[in-house]
Formats: structure tokens, C-alpha cells, sequence
């Protein structure tokens, strides 16, 4: 079973090098290290080799083992003025390390199916969300881009948990902050607060031992207050905050970090997207601060899960 948001159907690399030419460090596998010094070795480029790849002595996390350099630009060693990788058209697609192989899309090994998304730090990804239609969760025995299965960004787990948690109704919990959020009957400071205040109230309750029933009226109150709500004229600009709320969501922050903590990181986001927005009133100006910021706290809370529990730990 496979189960993914619609924006991965009829994905494809625009090839515009952004995702090379990020701030952030490409690091590889010993594995793959190992795999690209036998290919560089084999045609007599042991020094290009060197010249690109460094081991990693300190601060190394689960897998990584060395970084591949990048040009004084902040492009990566291997991208070409062309915008394409020469690793790449050397070597083949299967010759890249997963990282590479993979972005924008970001899968997810969980107990219902895999599930699968994309970055929104990906420009070609954003151009997909530019539409009033709300985001759909696709349930499929088939997936419509190819993923490896060493790829996963994440295992979700629920009835795992250690001891009794309101993570054991995860997948629960995810679909209806996704209704949520996809209220549009709300406006999106409605939607945060509502999403928070549901995490309030999990929170209280979470001991309880009727916590299951609990839960189940605390959803069913939400849907009826949302039912009661008068749909409202939106900006296309909203459906794109709308939209990046729900891959969010979709991408188990909630799973990851915790209730608590993912409500306090999309807080974090909406203020961020709020501030943005201040004092703008033409609709193109608006689209493209959202868009600088949306690819900005994906980066920022997508691709450094380290950074980000520090941050919590910080913040608590």
C-alpha cells in the first residue's frame, strides 16, 4: 500500500540546480564513499576524488561519513554550468548517494503503507501548489515515481510506543489536523489555533483513562464547530499557506517531535509567514515572499531534524 499527497504525480526535475547550490552539506555514506573511489580510482582520478569528497572526523550522524565539497559559488563540486550533475551523466542515477537520488521527494516508512511527499524547498515542487484545489491524500497499490526503499526519512510506528501515549492514535490525530487546516470556513489563524488547541486539550486528557472516548468527542466537537463555519473569501495566497500546512502535517513533525513540539514549531512558522506578509497588498509580491519563506522554513525545519530537537530543547 502506498499512500501519498497528489503534488508527487506528474513530478519532474526542472533542472534548475537550486537544490545544489543549497546551504546545506551533502554527506554520504561510507558505502557510497567507498563506492566513488573505486570509480574515480578506476579511470585514474584519485586526486578529483580527494578534491571532492572529505571525511568526516567530528559531528557525524547515523550514515554519514563524508561531505562532498562545494565550489566557491556554495554550488555542489559536481554541478555543471548547464545546471546538471556530472556525477550524474558519468555515472548514472544509481551511482548518486540516496540524498541525491531522492530529493525532493520525501518518503516516509510507516505502519499503514509507504508514504510519500515532497519538499517545498524544491522551486518546481512550489509551481504544483499554485491552485485553489486543496491537496489530496492518494491511497494507491501503486506509486507514481520511484522510490528506494534506504531512502526513508522517517519510521512511523504508532502501536509501537512504549507505555500508553496519544502517539498510539497517530494516524488518527494526523487526518483530522489536516481537516483542520483544510477548513476553509476559518480563516488560517483559526485554523493554527484550533490545530494548537486540540493539542491543549490531548495534552489534559492524556491521562485519562477513558482517554480513547475522550479523544473521539474532542474531534467530533471540532468537526461540528467546523461544520458551523460560514465559508469565507480566500487569497490564493492562503491556499499556498494552506497548502504548506498540510505537507507539513503530512510529513509526521507531530510523530517526530511530539504534539507538544510540533505545535510549537508550526506556531513558529505561521508567525514567520505572518511577518512576511506584513504590508503587502499586491497578490505577486505576496506569492513570492510566501514562497522565499515557505522554502526558507522548509529548510530550516525539514532538512536538519538535529538542529531542530536542539532548538526545542532550547526553547522548553
Amino acid at each position: 500500500m502506498y499512500i501519498y499527497l497528489d503534488i508527487v504525480q506528474g513530478f519532474s526535475c526542472e533542472m534548475c540546480g537550486t537544490c545544489c547550490r543549497r546551504d546545506w552539506s551533502v554527506t554520504v555514506d561510507k558505502e557510497s564513499f567507498l563506492r566513488n573511489r573505486d570509480y574515480f580510482g578506476a579511470s585514474g582520478r584519485t586526486e578529483e576524488f580527494g578534491q571532492a569528497f572529505v571525511r568526516l572526523e567530528t559531528n557525524r550522524a547515523l550514515g554519514e561519513y563524508a561531505y562532498i565539497k562545494k565550489q566557491d559559488d556554495g554550488g555542489c563540486c559536481f554541478l555543471g554550468k548547464d545546471n546538471l550533475c556530472r556525477l550524474h551523466r558519468e555515472a548514472g542515477h544509481q551511482h548518486l548517494d540516496s540524498v541525491c537520488q531522492t530529493f525532493p521527494r520525501y518518503p516516509m516508512d510507516s505502519e499503514r503503507a509507504v508514504e510519500v511527499t515532497l519538499s517545498f524547498s524544491c522551486p518546481a515542487v512550489l509551481k504544483k501548489i499554485e491552485r485553489w484545489e486543496p491537496l489530496e491524500v492518494i491511497r494507491s497499490e501503486s506509486l507514481p515515481i520511484v522510490v528506494n526503499s534506504d531512502s526513508y526519512v522517517v519510521s512511523v510506528y504508532p502501536s509501537q510506543q512504549q507505555g500508553f501515549t496519544p502517539l498510539r492514535y497517530y494516524f488518527e490525530l494526523e487526518h483530522h489536523f489536516i481537516d483542520i487546516i483544510q477548513c476553509r470556513g476559518l480563516d488560517l489563524e483559526e485554523r493554527i489555533s484550533l490545530v494548537t488547541s486540540t493539542v491543549d486539550v490531548i495534552e489534559k486528557i492524556s491521562h485519562d483513562e477513558r482517554f480513547g472516548e475522550l479523544l473521539r468527542k474532542t474531534i467530533n466537537d471540532n468537526y461540528d464547530f467546523m461544520d458551523q463555519a460560514v465559508a469565507k473569501d480566500i487569497s490564493l495566497a492562503d491556499v499556498l499557506v494552506e497548502h504548506f500546512f498540510v505537507n507539513f502535517i503530512f510529513k509526521k513533525p507531530f510523530y517526530i517531535y511530539g504534539l507538544r513540539s510540533g505545535a510549537k514549531i508550526m506556531l513558529e512558522m505561521w508567525q514567520t509567514i505572518k511577518s512576511c506578509r506584513q504590508g503587502v497588498t499586491e497578490p505577486m509580491e505576496e506569492r513570492t515572499k510566501i514562497f522565499a519563506a515557505v522554502m526558507g522554513l522548509e529548510l530550516k525545519y525539514s532538512h536538519n531534524r538535529q538542529s531542530v530537537s536542539s532548538w526545542l530543547a532550547r526553547s522548553n
